[in-house]
């Protein structure tokens, strides 16, 4: 889904493609005794688990202090679980997930990768609490295609990229890994790929459009299409649900999904955007050519920011 500030510039360059259904994303986690929870972790949450009822978000806040490591300056993303929710939280919710997701433990993730869900002491279920919450109303292929056709737009399908190719344009804006550029110079950047398994079953609904499976099993989350409102009506009694399985890039080649951000893949990026700073007529772009984790209103913005500031570099 989308979500940003209702005045994003992003978010007002894609609204002359599409119209936008509202629509506010919720997650419940899987426990291991069967029932489910709200993810984040908020005030519900905090009484399922403890079993326990606050008053007020005053008694909410103080209980989160009393189990949380107050004093903890977290280095990485295991010690900011411990600092902002506690180990018993943090092993229940996020420590299996995050090494599943990711393929490593937790203490070897920067920080920015446990701190993108809030904490809350309210009972706001939301997944996000952006201004703006939509899906497109007719679908993201529909937007895709509505952008697409202009023309000054050309599109070629079924075509790999050769380095041949940039000597018939004057600049190349690239979204290949920006390590297989270079030939691995320097080594491979880290990533994560997932893998889908589709499943058209009869079944109750799910209590969330997603699941999130916070325990041990190869799954991280399931989602129930039919539960988004721009999904649809279908004819038939059964409804499709999808798993992801978090894997490796040997297992699923090509099919990047999550840069993996350590002090040494930071590094090695680093490395990387040096020597791309040499080669005038390329830019490199989106979650590969930049090694960086992009939600969707982020990265059109970014990438129209790319886009202004090549344009009056040539007008010069």
């Amino acid at each position: 889904m989308l979500h940003g500030p209702k005045d994003s510039e992003a978010l007002i360059f894609l609204s002359e493609f599409c119209e936008w259904i509202k629509y506010e994303h919720r997650v419940r986690a899987l426990l291991g005794n069967g029932s489910t929870t709200v993810l984040p972790i908020n005030r519900q949450t905090l009484e399922d688990i403890f079993e326990v009822k606050f008053k007020n978000e005053i008694e909410v806040k103080s209980f989160l202090d009393n189990i949380r490591n107050k004093e903890l300056q977290p280095r990485n993303t295991d010690e900011f679980f411990e600092s902002q929710i506690g180990n018993k939280l943090a092993d229940i919710f996020f420590r299996p997930y995050t090494k599943k997701m990711w393929g490593t433990e937790p203490k070897n993730l920067s920080v920015g990768i446990g701190s993108r869900l809030p904490i809350r002491i309210n009972y706001d279920d939301r997944y996000f609490n952006d201004s703006f919450q939509a899906l497109p109303k007719n679908g993201y292929k529909n937007l895709i295609e509505n952008i697409f056709d202009h023309k000054n737009i050309k599109v070629k399908l079924n075509c790999l990229f050769d380095k041949r190719m940039e000597k018939f344009y004057s600049h190349s804006f690239l979204c290949i890994p920006i390590d297989s550029y270079y030939n691995f110079k320097f080594g491979r950047l880290p990533y994560r790929s997932i893998l889908f398994e589709n499943h058209l079953i009869q079944r109750d609904d799910l209590p969330s459009p997603v699941l999130n499976f916070t325990n041990n099993s190869k799954y991280s989350r399931m989602t129930q299409w039919s539960l988004f409102p721009n999904s649809g009506k279908t004819k038939t009694s059964k409804k499709t649900f999808t798993y992801e399985i978090p894997c490796s890039m040997e297992t699923n080649p090509n099919e990047y999904y999550y840069p993996v951000q350590t002090k040494e893949s930071k590094i090695l990026y680093q490395k990387y955007l040096k020597i791309s700073k040499s080669d005038h007529d390329i830019t490199f772009i989106g979650r590969t050519g930049l090694f960086k984790y992009l939600d969707m209103l982020p990265c059109v913005l970014l990438h129209m920011r790319i886009a202004k500031n090549f344009l009056k570099l040539i007008k010069k």
